[in-house]
């Protein structure tokens, strides 16, 4: 068991000139990525970043930010990935409550930390001017041709395999964003499990547009990568319109996905590149059972849906190749043993719905804790399991289906009604692009549902059409009542739906479809 450093400088030592990075027109061998993360160590070294500390890293996607989180690794420090789309106190809170040594920041997102600066005691604030930026112009003086500057002392590694590595943060799509701290030892196995469960070869060519503050491409992408010692295709954010333009000029073999990439995908018109590409397969979470279909027969991919989080040192169920089951998350990843608990915490029956509870068989492959949070870390790990406050079942052969958030689970007549059943049918909707519900308050009812809807550009439709389509397919306890169209819908960076912000805003006008009226608020 080693360093993430350990396991880099090894694969760099042997791969020399293999390409480790495709990034815009640029390829970035193993070797000269080591010169970028050596650089890096090199200059958080002279600014006094040491073991246990933390530098905060609000960059857009490129290959220096791997080379920074990298370099801090060297140094065990660890890497406190923020959201570049925070802002106010959003931002302040992250800030606050990670209290890092110092934020290095590109000069787009710099207004946004300067604003909040003054209220988190101790922020040191460096600028790291963009990739396009003059040669010389980018942070302390490192190029553009990651050149390491003369004077600065070797680093050799300081961290150890079961040290800290990297602090996320949950999505805060329900309630407040939290730190979760995992270990080099749990990207690191992450990665290494999924490159050997998704047959990832040294040949292969992983694409990934999602940002790199997220556990996704941390995990999946870059560590799998390096697991496998293949290559990475590092795009700056997602295109539906480019992506396939991307795949074939890199040649792209495997991608990663969040909920909202397949089906954005899936609505585009059909492209030629669509039919004559590289890509074999696709994994991440967010995949119901008509996606993973559709995704599978247009584009002729292996969906390798999957369930975890960052908490559970990411992925803890996946679909293997060649024993895809459409519609479940597949089995359990070797390390980990995964249950369904009733609200006693004791086991059900196979087949009937139950919160995901988790516990590692081998220490340090899960999160070490939230940070600074020692009260919402025992409050989620309770019986010595690993609560993850989701719903779903596993059936005879291991299968398990992801059925929704415990706290999203609407109350609505003494039924209890898991959301994601209801937008599985308003997306299948041809004119529909995304929907979210919700539940709200019903003094009658215990609790009404809510149903926001996005509709495909160019499309019309009437509310009291998508009502009838959801009484076709729904349980009539399953319809919503209450209706509002939006251009689009809240998400957090990686692409996951607000619903916390969605039942924060003002009631506003809806359409009532119990009285077939606008309504301004809620009635009984």
């Amino acid at each position: 068991m080693h360093s993430l450093d350990h396991v880099f400088r090894e694969k760099a030592s042997r791969l020399g000139d293999r390409v480790f990075i495709y990034f815009q027109d640029r390829k970035i061998t193993y070797e000269g990525f080591a010169r970028m993360v050596s650089a890096y160590a090199g200059l958080f070294d002279s600014l006094g970043i040491g073991k246990g500390e933390r530098v905060a890293l609000l960059l857009p996607n490129s290959p220096h930010y791997l080379a920074a989180w990298f370099g801090l690794a060297r140094l065990g420090a660890l890497l406190v990935a923020v959201n570049t789309q925070l802002r106010g106190d959003s931002l302040r809170n992250v800030l606050a409550l990670t209290n890092p040594r110092m934020v290095l920041v590109e000069d787009r997102f710099a207004g946004a930390v300067q604003e909040i600066s003054p209220k988190v005691a101790g922020l040191s604030i460096y600028r790291h001017l963009s990739e396009g930026d003059p040669v010389g112009q980018v942070w302390d003086g490192l190029t553009d041709r990651e050149i390491a500057l003369p004077g600065r002392r070797h680093i050799e590694d300081q961290a150890c395999w079961k040290d800290p590595l990297i602090i996320t943060f949950t999505s805060g799509t329900t309630g407040m964003p939290k730190g979760v701290v995992n270990s080099h030892h749990a990207y690191i196995t992450a990665g290494r499990d999924l490159a050997q469960i998704c047959r990832i070869r040294p040949e292969d060519r992983l694409y990934t547009f999602l940002p790199l503050y997220h556990a996704n491409p941390q995990a999946y992408c870059v560590m799998g990568c390096l697991a496998a010692e293949a290559s990475l295709v590092l795009a700056e954010r997602f295109s539906a319109s480019g992506f396939w333009k991307d795949v074939a000029k890199y040649g792209a073999t495997l991608f990663s996905y969040v909920g909202a990439v397949l089906p954005i995908l899936l609505k585009q018109p059909e492209r030629p590149e669509e039919k004559r590409h590289t890509i074999r397969a696709c994994f991440g979470g967010g995949a119901p059972e008509p996606i993973f279909r559709s995704a599978q027969e247009r584009f002729g991919i292996d969906v390798l849906e999957l369930y975890g989080m960052s908490e559970t040192g990411t992925f803890k169920t996946i679909n293997r190749p060649g024993k895809l089951r459409c519609g479940t998350v597949g089995t359990v990843r070797p390390g980990f043993d995964v249950r369904i608990f009733d609200d006693n915490d004791m086991e059900v029956p196979t087949g009937q719905v139950g919160e995901i509870v988790v516990r590692p068989l081998s220490p340090h492959i899960m999160f070490e804790g939230y940070f600074n949070q020692p009260e919402a870390t025992l409050e989620c790990y309770r019986n010595l399991w690993f609560h993850t406050g989701d719903l779903g079942r596993v059936d005879e052969e291991g299968y398990f289906t992801f059925v929704g958030r415990k706290k999203e689970s609407i109350r609505r007549g003494g039924e209890n009604i898991a959301p994601l059943e209801i937008e599985k049918v308003l997306d299948k909707h041809p004119a529909v692009l995304e929907s979210a519900v919700i539940g709200i308050p019903s003094a009658l009812m215990g609790q009404e549902i809510k149903a926001f809807v996005v509709l495909q550009k160019g499309h019309e439709i009437s509310i009291g059409e998508l009502v009838d389509w959801c009484r076709q397919r729904l349980a009539q306890f399953m319809v919503p009542r209450y209706w509002k169209l939006l251009p689009g819908l809240p998400k957090t960076g990686s692409q996951k739906i607000q619903k916390g912000v969605l039942s924060e805003k003002p009631f506003g006008q809806c359409w009532d479809a119990k009285l077939g009226k606008w309504v301004q608020a809620p009635e009984d």
